[in-house]
């Protein structure tokens, strides 16, 4: 059931109109720049959520904006697709901007800051609302545009050098993604996502490949998909942390949801089926999943460790997807909104480390559990959930997924790399927990005298970190482990991604 409403285009305009008061009144004071923030975010998310309860009985929210040319329409359409996507990002925002407050303070460049962090909650938003490919195109471009300002905040030979060759990168796949939506008006007159695809098979099998291809070409790029991933190593490290939770939890996944919505909603997914190059695309995926979690292992920077496994994990939301059945369609989704917790949970306890201790490897994280227990025990939570250990969220996810692969043809194949993968997070992940709880702090097998005036002077005690850097953590750490343990009830993010796999498949299994 379609419902005309404006919620749709409220959700998008508040986040956006609230930047201009963050920009207009951001210097007058830090105090009111945070307050604004914050009421900007906490406003989204609350927004957002007046859509859940008439979603979750079927109802879909339209609006149409205007009408740019002849047949194409700037135009929202929320399906619970598009509503778990939207929830997902702006609960994110939330803990990210409320984190920022204090991550940000000492740090230049404020006011540009929560402008475009902001800016990009708007833009994300709109793509996760858009009613058709030509609106999702423009939202999908505003927030690449967005991010580069967060990317090269440092303003760093090194985060220029980053930010350079993520436009390059960007730039690429935004290409191929105009073409594909040039392409999809040519083949089927329409861009619309109100069906279960617009093609058919009697428009061409070759013309059907080439708009796949395009598609998973341009979308690939910010889906991280290898050997399009380039971008990600050099940019998440380099962006502030808090921002980097979005870029992992959120830009990446965008990319997905790119794939999705050309999967589900324009070519169809029986045509793609039909098709077989749906299979193709699983096993680059299951080259990415596995070569990214080997790349992890080998790096001693954090935030760059965290990065590569974001490429893997986004490998296993395309894989979901591509398979085309109905568990790893629910788990493809589902590990949308669980990554999203469990890594930005991550990159957040990253920056307290940088913040508060100015350690960027793990080499260097020797005992620091003694010094930010809160901190590492929450990383550990996030950590174990990465691996896939039960009840937490990222164990629900990855049991669909290895359950729906059983089905597909060579499935033995992806159930072995989804296992595989998951040994190579703990080979990654566990170390980390080890060298911070239990080897001794550097300093501390020095000489009993000088030792332990180095020790004294490294763990001075203080505050392990403000409340608006532990709260959002602590929110996080308890997301993952609630998102695990109420999977079946109605409201959580498993009951749109049920109905949305309903209508998008159909019955062609």
């Amino acid at each position: 059931m379609e419902k005309i409403s404006i919620l749709p285009v409220l959700v998008v305009s508040f986040p956006f109109l609230m930047t201009l008061a963050v920009f207009v009144w951001g210097n007058v004071s830090a105090k009111l720049r945070s307050y604004l923030s914050i009421f900007t975010v906490l406003g989204t998310f609350a927004l957002t959520l007046t859509m859940l309860p008439a979603s979750l009985n079927g109802t879909v929210f339209t609006r149409q904006l205007m009408q740019m040319v002849p047949g194409i329409w700037f135009y929202f359409r929320v399906d619970q697709l598009g509503l778990v996507f939207a929830a997902t990002a702006s609960l994110l925002w939330v803990l990210s901007v409320v984190y920022s407050i204090s991550y940000m303070e000492g740090e230049h460049a404020q006011r540009r800051y929560f402008c475009f962090v902001l800016l990009c909650l708007a833009w994300t938003l709109g793509v996760a609302l858009s009613g058709n490919l030509f609106t999702f195109f423009i939202f999908y471009e505003l927030f690449s545009i967005s991010t580069y300002p967060l990317i090269v905040h440092e303003e760093s030979p090194e985060a220029l050098a980053a930010g350079k060759k993520y436009i390059i990168y960007i730039l690429i796949g935004a290409a191929f993604v105009l073409f594909s939506l040039v392409y999809t008006y040519v083949l089927a007159g329409n861009l619309n996502f109100d069906k279960a695809g617009l093609m058919s098979m009697e428009m061409g099998r070759t013309k059907l490949l080439v708009l796949f291809w395009t598609f998973m070409l341009g979308f690939g790029v910010k889906a991280a998909i290898m050997p399009l991933h380039g971008w990600v190593p050099d940019a998440h490290p380099i962006a502030p942390a808090p921002f980097s939770a979005i870029l992992s939890g959120i830009m990446v996944a965008m990319g997905c949801f790119g794939i999705m919505r050309a999967i589900f909603n324009i070519l169809g997914a029986s045509v793609v089926k039909t098709l077989g190059a749906g299979l193709i695309v699983a096993y680059i995926l299951c080259f990415t999943i596995i070569v990214s979690s080997l790349l992890a292992l080998e790096q001693d920077n954090l935030k760059r460790r965290l990065a590569y496994s974001t490429i893997g994990q986004m490998g296993y939301v395309t894989l979901g997807v591509v398979l085309l059945i109905p568990y790893t369609v629910w788990g493809g989704i589902l590990h949308v909104v669980n990554h999203a917790f469990m890594k930005g949970l991550l990159f957040l306890c990253a920056g307290t480390i940088i913040k508060k201790l100015g350690k960027k490897n793990v080499s260097e994280m020797r005992g620091i559990g003694q010094k930010l227990p809160v901190t590492m025990g929450v990383f550990t939570i996030a950590a174990l959930s990465m691996i896939g250990l039960p009840p937490l969220a990222g164990f629900t996810s990855k049991w669909f997924l290895c359950l729906g692969s059983i089905g597909a043809p060579h499935g033995i194949i992806f159930v072995i790399v989804l296992l595989l993968s998951s040994l190579l997070g703990a080979a990654y992940f566990l170390p980390i927990v080890y060298t911070a709880f239990f080897q001794k702090p550097l300093g501390e097998e020095e000489t009993p005298h000088q030792g332990h005036k180095e020790h004294e002077a490294l763990w001075e005690r203080k505050p392990e970190a403000s409340k608006y850097m532990l709260v959002p953590m602590i929110i996080a750490a308890l997301l993952v482990f609630v998102l695990g343990i109420t999977l079946e009830l109605k409201g959580m993010p498993l009951s749109l991604i049920k109905m949305a796999e309903k209508f998008f498949l159909g019955g062609i299994n």
